[in-house]
């Protein structure tokens, strides 16, 4: 038995035309009226070529204006290094040397004195160059509600430093004070 084969309605004709036409028909013509060499800078939005849209080789020494390239365009050792200029002249003396760098301290007694000071000063012939200073608790422990008000140096030759509970909790603790110390010169 066969069957009779049924003739497409024009509807379907019309939206099948319809449909070739929305997906090829418009960008296949548009290439086709696209001139050789038509597309140059005016017709290309800024920065619309990046370097993985040029392909490798394609750029060559002909097609690079002279005088547009800087040393940050070559990688190093791309070219010689030329012949050593004439020597400059001398600069500035520089600062004065350090010599024989030693750190001393002194740390207060620990009890439950609320505040506390500590200075040290370097010894003689020396000048303070830094310090700093450090809270201790008994044992390991960190003194809790104790903090450092003021470390400074003083005199250029002593460091000094208070310390005190923030909160009064009757907490054994104590302030250590140190000077970096050195001969400048």
């Amino acid at each position: 038995m066969r069957i009779p084969a049924r003739r497409p309605s024009p509807a379907l004709v019309i939206a099948c035309l319809a449909l070739a036409v929305a997906l090829g028909g418009t960008s296949y013509a548009t290439v086709l009226q696209v001139p050789s060499n038509s597309v140059g800078p005016a017709q290309l939005k800024r920065s619309a070529v990046t370097n993985p849209k040029i392909a490798n080789n394609s750029v060559t020494t002909a097609k690079v204006r002279n005088g547009t390239l800087v040393r940050a365009d070559f990688r190093g050792g791309t070219f010689p290094a030329g012949p050593a200029g004439p020597a400059g002249p001398a600069g500035p003396a520089g600062a004065p040397g350090l010599s024989a760098v030693e750190r001393v301290e002194v740390t207060s007694l620990l009890n439950t004195a609320s505040p506390k000071t500590a200075q040290i000063p370097c010894p003689t012939g020396k000048r303070l160059i830094g310090g700093g200073a450090r809270l201790n608790g008994p044992g390991a422990t960190p003194p809790v509600n104790v903090a450092i008000q003021a470390a400074f140096p003083d005199n250029d030759n002593i460091y000094r430093a208070l310390g005190r509970e923030v909160v009064a909790t009757n907490a054994t603790w104590s302030l250590t004070a140190f000077a970096i110390c050195a001969n400048a010169g």
